[in-house]
Parts: C-alpha cells; sequence; structure tokens
C-alpha cells in the first residue's frame, strides 16, 4: 500500500496527482484513492490537511 500512501501524500502537498501516479497503482489501491477523494470531496470541504483522514457519515 506504499504507492497509495504516496499519491495521498502527493494529494496533500501539491493538491493534484499525475496520469503516472495512477499508473502506479493496482487496482483496489486506485479504487482506495478514489473512495478518498469523494470523501475528502464532501467532507474535508477541500482542505488539503483533511485528505487522508477518515471522516464520520453523515
Amino acid at each position: 500500500m506504499s504507492a497509495l500512501k504516496d499519491a495521498i501524500e502527493k494529494l496533500r502537498e501539491t493538491g493534484s496527482i499525475g496520469l503516472e501516479d495512477f499508473r502506479n497503482l493496482k487496482m483496489k489501491e486506485l479504487e482506495s484513492l478514489t473512495e478518498e477523494i469523494k470523501q475528502w470531496c464532501l467532507y474535508g470541504n477541500g482542505k488539503p490537511e483533511k485528505l487522508g483522514k477518515k471522516h464520520k457519515e453523515h
């Protein structure tokens, strides 16, 4: 899961992720990353420091 953690860290630091980063992820990691991005958009208000944190479902 190191590639997933690296991708989340890159998103947290830069606010963007490249296609090469997506290419390095396995399908399960890709699904986890997209779910994380959805949670971040819904509950984190797009604040980079909240990316990668678990949020309660409302």
